[in-house]
Formats: structure tokens, sequence, C-alpha cells
């Protein structure tokens, strides 16, 4: 088995951060997405956005024109929010799952506008 196996590792570890620079442009945009979702809607609006957490620990997160809400808490930006949920996925494979969770959200918003 003879190759060279330094080259091989060093293309996967450039395609690896190409993969993390695309992850990082779609939390940009799902940022983007999801202020422009807040801030479409009305006072008395929100989404209960289930399904997007790990832990033991239940919580109800709901988007407003506001933010993001908690029962007891203070509202968080949502550019905060979205960066809290991705910063305890720690691996690529773990971003792109929060990532589709955050995405099937957005399209439940805009299928409830129609």
């Amino acid at each position: 088995m003879k190759g060279n196996y330094s080259e091989r590792i060093d293309l996967l570890v450039a395609r690896m951060k190409v993969m993390e620079e695309d992850i990082d442009k779609e939390i940009e945009l799902l940022k983007q997405y999801y202020l422009e979702a807040g801030n479409l809607m009305s006072e008395s609006q929100n989404y209960f956005l289930n399904g997007i957490q790990s832990g033991p620990i239940a919580k109800s997160y709901l988007l407003t024109r506001r933010g993001i809400e908690v029962i007891g808490e203070e509202v968080i930006p949502i550019p905060s929010f979205i960066d809290s949920v991705i910063r305890f996925a720690n691996y690529p494979k773990r971003k792109i799952e929060v990532l589709v969770a955050l995405a099937k959200h957005l399209e439940k918003i805009e299928e409830s506008r129609t």
C-alpha cells in the first residue's frame, strides 16, 4: 500500500474547510431570513420553534416580532439565538442537521402566510 497519504489528507482538510465556509454562509442567510420572518409578524403573532434543542431541559422557544422569546426569560435577539444553537452543534454534520431543522421552520412560517 503505497501512496501519498499527506496529499490525500490535505485534500480532505481543504474540502472540510470549504464545507465549513459554506455552513457559515448558510448560517448568516438563515439569520437574515429569520429576522425578516419576525419583522413580518404582527405583535400578537408567534411561531413555536420545537425540535431545536437536544438537551434534557425543555424550553419553549417562540419566534416573535421582537426576537426569540422563552417564557420567564428575556427576549433573545434572533442572530444570538441562532449562534447559540449552532455553537452546541460542534461538528459539521450536526450543524447541517440544525440548519435543516431551522430551514423547515422557515418553510412552515412561509406556508402559514399563504
